[in-house]
């Protein structure tokens, strides 16, 4: 299912930035260039940066970007159809975007980084239709299941997931064990959730793989294969405050888990920063839901920042234009082109 992983930590890829990447040719082994949207309409707003994004069955682009908080919805051509924002139904609310996503064809729910003011609800065209359930909070991860659950993980004061109502009632909270790293995974933002009806997959900064549960947080199974490419971290960051400065340092140019997306039906694609070179270098690796390696490149300096249904998107930000200001990015769509059977 789609999913939301809210990338707010930057020291982690401070040289390689999923949102503002550099004016060059990149070449995938696995992925082909099929399409590109740019947003240079004419009224199309000003954008600055582009830190989320989800996709409907229509190749609609629901777009996040936190420095404008803005939350915008695009057509599959990068026409502007509607700027979803709170703010405009109930004057007062303090809008601070986190994420959005379409939760299948029912609505659109928009997160929000106010406390008491988690979420909101839009309809497929970005009308107004309400506030989330007044219990919904914030959680690291979301996603949606195919029964139109939300699923979140929550690390404080305990590892869990919630099973929540489509607008957000808490249904049930599963406690999960604690990782080795949990302060890494509670500063760190990187990460991400998979809901697919059957079983549930997870990562986190605190997890050099992907955890995977049955869908009453029952464990299954651990999926990774590391080479030396990787470097991870060998110990958590304090949870004293006063020393966190020199722990950063000790983490610059090691491997962490950046995203996790269902990209098929039956393929789960992870994608890491650092490695063997240090800062400013990733890679991916595409699973199996049983776990079993499909296909993995490393030594890259691009990210995907979204995928799903046997496509990826990529984020770039072209160079100042002839007068000196700064365009739009836009988004490369790629196709999967690996055969799974």
């Amino acid at each position: 299912m789609k999913r939301l992983a809210f990338f707010l930590s930057t020291f982690f890829f401070s040289a390689l930035s999923a949102h503002a990447q550099d004016m060059f040719t990149v070449d995938f082994k696995h992925f082909k260039k099929v399409h590109v949207v740019k947003f240079d309409k004419p009224d199309t707003l000003i954008i600055a940066t582009i830190d989320q994004i989800d996709v409907d069955s229509a190749d609609r682009l629901l777009i996040t970007d936190r420095i404008g908080e803005r939350v915008l919805l695009f057509d599959s051509t990068g026409t502007l159809e509607a700027s979803l924002n709170p703010s405009v139904c109930h004057p007062g609310f303090t809008f601070s975007p986190r994420g959005a996503r379409f939760v299948g064809s029912d609505f659109i729910l928009v997160l929000n980084n106010m406390s008491g003011q988690w979420g909101y609800r839009f309809t497929n065209e970005g009308s107004c239709m309400g506030n989330t359930d007044r219990n919904f909070s914030g959680a690291q991860f979301f996603d949606t299941g195919p029964d139109g659950i939300l699923y979140g993980m929550v690390f404080w004061p305990d590892r869990k997931l919630k099973r929540m109502s489509s607008i957000g009632k808490t249904l049930e909270e599963i406690k999960l064990p604690p990782t080795k790293f949990p302060n890494s995974e509670d500063r760190f933002s990187n990460g991400g959730l998979i809901a697919d009806g059957e079983n549930i997959f997870y990562t986190s900064a605190g997890e050099p793989g992907i955890l995977k549960y049955q869908i009453d947080g029952t464990f299954i199974k651990k999926i990774y294969k590391h080479n030396s490419w990787f470097n991870f971290p060998k110990k958590d960051l304090p949870s004293d405050v006063n020393r966190l400065s020199k722990a950063l340092k000790d983490y610059q140019g090691k491997t962490g888990q950046f995203s996790l997306f269902e990209l098929t039906e039956e393929a789960i694609m992870i994608q890491y920063i650092g490695g063997d070179r240090g800062e400013g270098f990733a890679g991916y690796q595409v699973f199996t839901k049983d776990g079993e390696l499909v296909v993995e490149d490393f030594g890259l300096k691009s990210l995907f920042i979204h995928g799903e249904n046997g496509f990826v998107y990529r984020v770039v930000q072209p160079g100042l234009d002839g007068r000196g200001e700064l365009p739009n990015p836009f988004v490369e769509v790629y196709q999967f082109i690996v055969s799974l059977r």
